[in-house]
């Protein structure tokens, strides 16, 4: 029986496209000797892929932050009318604005910080956490205590996005939780907890091992852990993700925040969702499998 042929997107033009390559590289040694793959290099790739595309069966689109993580290569993918795994176009434009990921959420009666979204310099009231609206792998994000980190913070995030979210900075412990589809089922796996050296979770931590440690299952009590996975389910399913998401929480005071969520989470051997899915006595390459067989059928 001929393999099923795969093609696998990635690259891009954002700030994370070195990550997303590294994330689509894993993914191709996973499931090379399963399925007949190729590899394509988004946007140098695209003439090539558009002229090929109907040799495929399905898609797996790796990309990581705007124009990839968003739903707009999804959107084209619809359009060649082709199968792709992971979430749907709506799922990622939601998850990927992290203004409107919170309206959402909070409709469901789930916590996160208070914000606000500015596009241009603003006077310093408290702590606030600046982000770019769009974006992850905490690229431009920095946290501020005075004006004058303020000012340099919104500069620094107006580099990534035209508009930067000031997020109230709650000091207490950051946890992650990975959720995937198995059998139809939605699953909640481990609980991650994250002790950065720095002062949060910044980008140097996620791809230095030397100034993070990342626990899973997380060491906390069974009630906490069991509150957070079932709020990432909920968001999941709030959101409209399918097969694979990662939601982000702080805890202080025995109250959890919904920071955001990744409809394409981190896939590099370094990354959280490899932790998550091996505590969980899992194999990524079987996840994989089934939501490309499952999606060959259609």
């Amino acid at each position: 029986m001929p393999k099923i042929k795969v093609a696998i997107l990635s690259g891009g033009k954002s700030s994370e496209r070195d990550i997303a390559l590294q994330s689509a590289k894993n993914v191709l040694q996973k499931i090379k000797q399963r399925f007949d793959i190729k590899f394509f290099d988004f946007p140098k790739d695209i003439d090539t892929f558009y002229k090929t595309h109907k040799d495929f069966s399905v898609a797996i689109p790796i990309f990581h932050g705007p124009g990839g993580e968003d739903g707009v290569i999804q959107s084209f993918l619809k359009t060649l009318d082709m199968p792709f795994i992971f979430s749907d176009v709506k799922a990622h434009a939601i998850g990927m604005d992290k203004v409107l990921s919170k309206i959402l959420i909070t409709k469901h009666n789930l916590l996160t910080p208070d914000y606000k979204l500015i596009n241009t310099q603003t006077e310093f009231i408290k702590p606030v956490v600046v982000k770019p609206l769009a974006g992850g792998s905490s690229i431009g994000i920095s946290i501020a205590n005075n004006q004058t980190e303020l000012d340099k913070a919104i500069t620094t995030a107006l580099q990534y996005d035209d508009q930067v979210l000031l997020e109230d900075y709650i000091q207490g412990q950051e946890y992650t939780v990975v959720i995937v589809e198995q059998n139809k089922k939605i699953r909640a796996l481990p609980v991650i907890q994250i002790k950065s050296n720095n002062d949060f979770f910044d980008y140097a931590s996620k791809y230095n091992p030397k100034l993070v440690e990342e626990i899973c299952p997380a060491v906390i009590s069974d009630d906490l852990a069991k509150n957070l996975q079932e709020q990432s389910i909920k968001i999941h399913q709030i959101i409209g993700c399918r097969h694979l998401s990662r939601s982000d929480f702080i805890v202080s005071n025995k109250q959890i925040y919904f920071l955001e969520i990744n409809t394409i989470p981190g896939m590099t051997k370094k990354s959280l969702l490899p932790k998550a899915i091996k505590a969980a006595n899992l194999d990524f390459t079987d996840l994989l499998e089934e939501w490309i067989k499952d999606l060959s059928k259609c």
